[in-house]
């Protein structure tokens, strides 16, 4: 650690700023705070996240006496900042509710005063406009509520109402979501889409298909506990059911700056995912259909259940579909 400087203000970073399982870390003027899978000893401030999307020497968060900097030192996923993905080297200032995200943790910045942001508008400029993309290994899961365009149809003259089960619903899958270390992608319609990346390995592509099994299970336990729950689902005679379907493969992420947000993904994984869950059909709703590679990656930690081999428009060979039971 940093010998304290004279005079020096206390700030601090809250790691999983909205779990439970949340920690605080203060951190003085002088500091440098060395962030990653196994960041370096010497005169650092260590803070270890251990995932394997996590590099050994992720970033770093530089406690400047004119305020505090974040570094990403070229790690192989990234760092965001706000939603922005940042430059590898180069220093970003750090202001108070600023949100870091690194893998699956959010950090949420409070240094001990604000630093002037108009240094920062050439950064935001460049951040509004360039357009970033990078391949990753991800395992995806998309979730759709089952008969949602007739659940509109018969509440034509209450769309409020549609729309607020709507919102609970999704509000509380978004949260498995989150607990389980996955990010989400977008909400569309009637539809959740969500993902987990990590590094090549194949430990680390075994472990993000296994959180993601893990919320899909998750997903169908709270669902079937919220169709129970009139403020949640008050529509009698329409149950509360979602379909969801896995896959895991290569994708390219890419995002647009701070005005684009989170990031987008696209590729052959994510058509799978999509056209996997629209062969879900009525007298298989509320299962769990996952792919092969899921299966393979997953099956030794969960029971699954061969259904068929499909046929998957954009591919030439059929895609072999087992189900998730437990």
């Amino acid at each position: 650690m940093s010998p304290p400087v004279e005079n020096s203000k206390i700030g601090s970073i809250t790691v999983l700023p909205e779990s439970p399982e949340g920690w605080t870390l203060d951190l003085a003027t002088g500091d440098v705070l060395a962030i990653g899978r196994k960041p370096g000893a010497g005169d650092k401030r260590r803070l270890v996240l251990p995932f394997p999307e996590v590099s050994g020497q992720h970033a770093e968060i530089r406690c400047h006496d004119d305020g505090w900097k974040l570094v990403d030192n070229g790690s192989t996923n990234g760092t965001s900042l706000n939603g922005a993905r940042l430059t590898p080297g180069r220093e970003y200032v750090l202001h108070s509710g600023d949100k870091v995200k690194i893998a699956q943790y959010e950090i949420l910045v409070a240094p001990p005063f604000n630093a002037s942001r108009d240094g920062d508008e050439d950064r935001d400029e460049q951040d509004k406009t360039q357009f970033r993309i990078h391949l990753i290994n991800a395992t995806i899961l998309v979730g759709d509520i089952v008969g949602f365009t007739g659940l509109m149809e018969t509440y034509a003259a209450e769309p409020e109402k549609v729309m607020r089960a709507q919102k609970n619903i999704f509000d509380a899958l978004n949260e498995e979501i989150h607990k389980h270390y996955g990010q989400l992608e977008k909400i569309a319609g009637d539809a959740i889409m969500a993902y987990w990346s990590g590094d090549d390995s194949k430990e680390g592509a075994a472990l993000q298909a296994y959180q993601a099994c893990l919320t899909a299970l998750s997903m169908r336990q709270v669902t079937q506990r919220l169709s129970k729950e009139p403020n949640f689902w008050p529509f009698k005679g329409h149950p509360l059911v979602v379909d969801i379907a896995l896959a895991t493969g290569p994708v390219a992420a890419g995002t647009l700056g701070a005005a684009g947000g989170g990031q987008a993904i696209t590729g052959d994984t994510a058509n799978i995912v999509f056209r996997l869950e629209k062969l879900i059909t009525e007298e298989h709703a509320g299962e769990i259909w996952v792919d092969g590679v899921t299966y393979e990656l997953a099956r030794e930690r969960f029971k699954f259940k061969y259904v068929n081999q499909f046929s998957v428009k954009g591919r030439q060979k059929p895609v072999d579909v087992h189900e998730l039971v437990s």
